[in-house]
């Protein structure tokens, strides 16, 4: 095969998990399944170099669990947000919108709203994903040809989704719940990149067909999260404030291991 360029589809299941900068108030929440499915594109360079690129819609999981969360801790603060239903309605009120209601000296949003104090997320993000690789080959070694490959893999978010797990505080009831299909596009970055490295193979097919196979890990170079929220409040010492402030310094970075399979023709 002496083409100089390639073209080929692909599917990438991955294993997603988070990498929190503030250890004290964020942890992991462990792997999640994430999927994709796309177009592939490789472009000689030279020799045996290659720049290998694409498009493909991503599915990602993640969870974050919070840890500064305990009611009971008078010393610090803990996280939350203020939560409506009404009928088939939910939703969360912003941090901006609940400030605004309480310059009203006639508000009633403690009573119409509930206080949920958030425990972990979920989240479920889909994505648009643009690889930018290097990726260098051996010589053909029976039907296989080996490679490894480096570059960036940068993300546009397209949908962002969660499922929030915690207490649901209404009035003087309190309960565990979990709240599903919360629209977080306020709280996730629109853009993702992240240094990705791996290696393969090509099993030759026909003359000008190849089942492609790969793994490579992607580290997040830019958080998953906006450094501050739009709706979690940070609540101090479970007193009553004149003005929210809104949580903020989140920095949790997505990290990934990706496994491509496609068929380049």
């Amino acid at each position: 095969n002496d083409k100089d360029f390639r073209f080929g589809l692909k599917i990438e299941p991955s294993f997603n998990w988070l990498s929190p900068d503030r250890a004290e108030k964020f942890e992991s929440g462990g792997i999640k399944m994430g999927f994709g499915i796309g177009a592939m594109t490789d472009f000689k360079l030279g020799g045996n170099v290659w720049l290998s690129t694409g498009v493909a819609v991503d599915f990602n999981g993640a969870k974050l669990n919070y840890l500064d969360n305990t009611i009971s801790d008078t010393s610090g603060f803990y996280p939350g947000y203020f939560h409506y239903s009404s009928g088939q309605s939910s939703g969360v009120v912003s941090v901006d919108d609940v400030n605004t209601a309480l310059l009203d000296p006639d508000t009633t949003i403690f009573s119409d709203y509930s206080f949920f104090q958030l425990e972990s997320r979920s989240y479920k993000v889909q994505y648009v994903n643009i690889p930018l690789f290097i990726k260098m080959k051996t010589a053909e070694i029976g039907y296989l040809t080996y490679f490894g490959q480096f570059g960036l893999n940068t993300s546009i978010k397209t949908k962002a989704r969660a499922t929030d797990g915690g207490v649901i505080i209404s009035g003087t009831n309190i309960a565990l719940t979990d709240l599903d299909d919360l629209d977080i596009e306020k709280e996730v970055n629109l853009f993702k990149v992240a240094g990705s490295i791996g290696g393969g193979f090509e099993y030759n097919l026909s003359e000008s067909t190849s089942l492609t196979v790969a793994v490579n890990f992607d580290y997040g170079f830019t958080s998953l999260t906006k450094k501050d929220s739009d709706h979690i409040i940070a609540i101090q010492n479970g007193q009553a404030v004149t003005e929210f402030e809104k949580y903020s310094n989140q920095k949790n970075k997505a990290n990934a291991v990706r496994l491509t399979v496609g068929i380049l023709f």
